[in-house]
């Protein structure tokens, strides 16, 4: 298993060392095309540029991405509290605590008498069928 660990240790290294000689080069073929054109200082400052532009386009992306997940979550937390029975989503929405409290009291009396409890989720699954 240490193996296993190590050697995935050893390729996401030798992958991040990969990309980072691809990053260098790329800046460093920037700057010697546009460098004869442009001068010393200026190439400098595209390259620099080109990879601020780079950075700012991939976290835009990702945060959309995050934003998506968030919303498609939302959207699935909303519909589950909708589909509860008996309007429990309303009760749920507008009185937390008490909520919370009718959920703390159901979890001791099932620390207490689990058999109890489930004798009453029986008795409450034939309602539902």
């Amino acid at each position: 298993m240490f193996d296993r660990a190590m050697a995935a240790v050893v390729a996401t290294a030798a992958a991040a060392a990969a990309v980072v000689m691809i990053v260098f080069a790329l800046g460093f073929a920037l700057y010697a095309l546009i460098e004869p054109n442009v001068g010393a200082a200026a190439a400098a400052a595209i390259v620099a540029l080109s990879a601020a532009l780079f950075v700012a386009v991939f976290a835009l992306i990702t945060a959309y991405r995050k934003r998506r997940h968030e919303r498609e979550a939302a959207i699935a937390q909303a519909q589950l509290m909708d589909d509860l029975p008996m309007g429990l989503g309303e009760i749920v929405r507008e009185r937390p605590l008490v909520t919370l409290a009718v959920t703390a009291l159901g979890a001791l009396l099932a620390a207490r008498h689990p058999t109890l409890m489930r004798d009453l989720i029986h008795i409450a699954a034939r309602f539902r069928r």
